[in-house]
């Protein structure tokens, strides 16, 4: 634990920082306090913290850079993460209102706005469920023997096949085949379907055997769908502007890489964003960013991923409430499709 006066420098050092991204001055941090603690008081308290490993000072007479141990005292002592301004939450709550009214649409706008918000990397996960659970089957006729098998999880995923009969077939058909199904299939999962013991006529059985295919490949698809907004806007910070790193960063952008090492960290709750600053990110690649991760959704059901990513110097107070904001509207637009657990 830091006394009130180290604690006050490393605050004012850090904050100092996420501005400038230049090495800190004592004369800088006095000035910042009003001189009610002198430059000598406050060299010497930066000597200190340097001691402890809060700051890092590439020369003894020169100013101070915070460590890993630094910005993650500064998250800590935060007092409650304000809201977005009221003029930022009514655009941001203004320009989702007028958002086509689909979960797809709706998480790519929310890593546009984040990515704005914090002028860093942001990604959405468009919302699924670990086992995926069938809300309706439709099927449209399309041709004699040949109909579109569309089947409607309860993630608010389609999936659709083309599905050719050996007879005849009309809209009436399909429709009472259709009904049946989601009748005493709706709800179910992929190994809750196979196990009905349900007794079928050969239509409504090839259906089903369609239906159930259709959710295997859901089940094993690789990857999840995303959306990413900002990767300019952090390679243009000074920390990646040049260099191996940023040709990297793009690299496993393109390839979802980088995806899949942050959602290994995503947090199995919907309690609120955490943050990952250098080191104590899980993949050594991210050594170099901070991480803000929130999951949304519903507990236990239908649930998404959203993130910023940055240098360590970011600016923690305005990236943690545009994540908690946005994760608040995505966990509501997935309520209201899905209902809460208990619904």
């Amino acid at each position: 634990m830091l006394n009130n006066r180290a604690a006050t420098v490393l605050n004012v050092l850090v904050s100092e920082y996420l501005q400038s991204a230049t090495p800190v001055a004592s004369e800088d941090i006095a000035r910042s306090l009003d001189h009610t603690i002198s430059p000598a008081t406050v060299r010497n308290t930066m000597s200190k913290l340097t001691d402890d490993g809060y700051i890092s000072r590439p020369h003894v007479s020169s100013g101070g850079v915070p460590s890993d141990l630094g910005y993650r005292y500064h998250v800590e002592s935060l007092p409650d993460i304000p809201g977005l301004p009221s003029e930022l939450r009514e655009s941001v709550d203004r320009d989702l209102a007028e958002t086509e009214p689909d979960i797809g649409a709706w998480s790519q706008r929310c890593a546009a706005i984040l990515s704005g918000i914090t002028d860093n990397l942001a990604i959405v996960t468009a919302p699924r469920a670990e086992s995926p659970r069938l809300k309706r089957i439709q099927l449209v006729f399309l041709q004699d023997s040949t109909a579109l098998l569309v089947v409607v999880l309860e993630e608010a995923r389609l999936l659709r096949r083309l599905l050719p009969f050996k007879q005849r077939i009309d809209q009436i058909e399909l429709d009472l085949a259709a009904s049946r199904l989601n009748e005493s299939l709706g709800g179910l999962d992929r190994s809750q379907m196979q196990t009905n013991r349900l007794e079928l006529n050969s239509l409504e059985e090839q259906v089903k055997e369609g239906s159930v295919s259709l959710m295997r490949e859901a089940e094993t698809a690789a990857g999840q769908e995303h959306y990413t907004d900002g990767l300019r806007l952090l390679l243009n910070q000074p920390e990646f502007s040049k260099g191996e790193l940023a040709r990297e960063l793009v690299q496993l952008v393109e390839e979802r890489i980088l995806l899949d090492r942050v959602l290994s960290a995503t947090p199995d709750s919907t309690a609120g964003p955490v943050v990952f600053i250098g080191a104590e990110n899980h993949d050594e690649f991210l050594s170099p960013f901070g991480v803000i991760l929130c999951q949304y959704g519903v507990p236990h059901g239908v649930s998404g991923t959203i993130c910023v990513i940055g240098p360590k110097r970011m600016r923690y107070v305005a990236a943690i409430s545009g994540v908690r904001h946005l994760s608040a509207f995505m966990s509501q637009m997935v309520q209201g499709i899905h209902g809460s657990p208990a619904d």
